[in-house]
């Protein structure tokens, strides 16, 4: 092939123009964009209640008891708490929970005012809220994994 050293001059900043831009995007191209994830409640905390409208589930000792019964074991109900703290959940803008929403209360062995959780419906899955700035996505295949139904 024969090319001129103006005709080489242009491949070679061309080539380089390639190689600088794959480079620079091949992150975006490669990897997939990172979605942040975080627990509901906290590892540092121990939790002692989790109150529902419909059923709380209490700390006696080191097991656990839900009343009224919900018809699960100890175990099982352990599993269910562990879940609130180990479980993560994708993040998402908050909203403003409207007046339906499950209200739930976390109470810990630290503080005196409960967690307030909101429970707020959308569509077929759930968002879960702690606070005015971050919601947590909640698929409906997940909603028993936090409320054991």
């Amino acid at each position: 092939m024969r090319l001129s050293k103006r005709g080489w001059n242009n491949v070679l900043i061309f080539g380089v123009l390639i190689i600088v831009f794959l480079f620079n995007f091949s992150h975006k191209l490669l990897l997939k964009p990172k979605v942040h994830e975080r627990t509901l409640i906290s590892n540092d905390v121990l939790i002692v209640e989790i109150k529902t409208p419909d059923f709380s589930i209490k700390r006696v000792g080191r097991g656990w008891i839900s009343e009224p019964n919900l018809g699960l074991s100890e175990h099982q109900l352990s599993l269910l708490v562990q879940n609130w703290q180990n479980l993560p959940l994708s993040t998402q803008s908050a909203i403003t929970p409207p007046e339906s929403s499950f209200i739930m209360q976390v109470y810990t062995a630290n503080e005196v005012q409960p967690i307030i959780v909101h429970l707020i419906q959308q569509g077929d899955n759930y968002l879960l809220q702690t606070d005015q700035t971050m919601s947590l996505f909640l698929s409906s295949e997940q909603l028993p994994l936090f409320l054991g139904r």
